[in-house]
């Protein structure tokens, strides 16, 4: 065997393990995608629970205060 041949069969060698290897890149950053966008949804979606959280312990403040303010207005009324 002379060197030409020995460089094609290794280059033959090395494209068979090269090419499966970028589908394999390929595939990953497809995934790699998707699940940032997924992450990015979620990141929304937790943004969006902790607003309404917040604006919930607002109505339960103010539900309070209005209960307060109930009490003193039966106790002046049933005076």
């Amino acid at each position: 065997m002379n060197k030409e041949w020995i460089w094609k069969i290794f280059t033959l060698i090395l494209g068979a393990l090269v090419m499966p290897l970028a589908g394999w890149v390929w595939t990953m950053n497809e995934r790699v995608i998707e699940l940032e966008t997924q992450v990015n949804s979620v990141q929304k979606q937790v943004a969006e629970a902790e607003a309404n959280a917040r604006a919930l312990i607002g109505v339960e403040k103010d539900i309070e205060y209005m209960k307060g303010t109930l009490g003193r207005i039966e106790v002046l009324v049933t005076r």
